[in-house]
């Protein structure tokens, strides 16, 4: 082969190179260019909820948060509406793109799909009637208790030992709860203080687990998408900046946010 032809197919494969590059940038764009596929649980009040089974129209702060995140990206939404127990599934298969369903960041999870910042703190409390005779988690022994599947108040009260009846979520654990089928549920403290300014009001009561540290919840994405952390993460930072994170959570929770932490990595170590 002559210097010309070495010359030649030096280019021809620089060119192939080029063009290759090219149309894997055309296909990240394209990719950007439509709607972020977020998985939810429609049922975990005041962060994702429907007014009914009916209704298109997902409410709740984290929801909020989520489309102010999207519009701070450039990207529409569409929501799926999905049982919590196949949330974490679908995202490690890569059907759906970013989970928008109150998870709690653990090292388990973490293992599994990869967590933005922090948007919440969080404990664990006990929920039941005033009339139940329950007022600590001692009182718990030798009672079936209502958690939700999959959920870190399910694996406190096997930890515990505690016998358990799951649910697939926590308005199902409520509803448990009111028909008499058990005498407590161990959910998130902001599901039981919502539910305390509304129908719960008069006749239950929370109790606070002394013996759970505090939670952080997050959005939840596929472990190898590093890009759309970054991209979630540095949208939330412009929130706080402009304040408009500090206003939805005023809105919801009726109390200043307090400081989160800037990333997951710093809880999960």
């Amino acid at each position: 082969m002559n210097v010309k032809q070495i010359m030649t197919a030096v280019l021809a494969g620089v060119l192939s190179v080029s063009l290759l590059a090219g149309c894997g940038n055309k296909e990240k764009q394209a990719d950007k260019s439509q709607p972020l596929r977020v998985a939810t649980n429609a049922t975990f009040v005041p962060f994702e909820f429907k007014d009914n089974d009916q209704s298109e129209d997902y409410k709740g702060f984290e929801v909020e948060l989520m489309k102010a995140v999207a519009k701070e990206m450039g990207r529409d939404i569409q929501f799926n509406n999905i049982p919590f127990s196949g949330i974490i599934p679908i995202i490690q298969q890569g059907d759906m793109d970013i989970a928008v369903a109150g998870m709690t960041v653990t090292p388990e999870r973490a293992a599994k799909v990869r967590f933005a910042a922090p948007f919440y703190e969080s404990k664990l409390v006990i929920l039941t009637p005033k009339t139940s005779g329950i007022n600590s988690v001692d009182d718990l022994q030798g009672k079936q208790i209502a958690v939700q599947l999959g959920t870190t108040g399910a694996k406190y009260a096997e930890e515990k030992g505690l016998a358990i009846k799951q649910f697939d979520n926590n308005s199902e654990i409520i509803m448990e709860l009111g028909v008499g089928g058990s005498p407590a549920g161990i959910l998130d403290k902001p599901v039981a203080d919502y539910f305390l300014t509304q129908e719960g009001k008069d006749n239950y009561k929370v109790i606070e687990i002394p013996d759970t540290k505090s939670e952080y919840l997050a959005f939840a994405m596929n472990k190898n998408n590093e890009e759309l952390q970054k991209e979630v993460n540095a949208a939330m930072a412009k929130l706080k900046e402009n304040g408009e994170f500090q206003k939805l959570y005023k809105k919801w929770f009726n109390t200043e946010m307090p400081n989160l932490p800037a990333t997951t990595e710093e809880i999960v170590k």
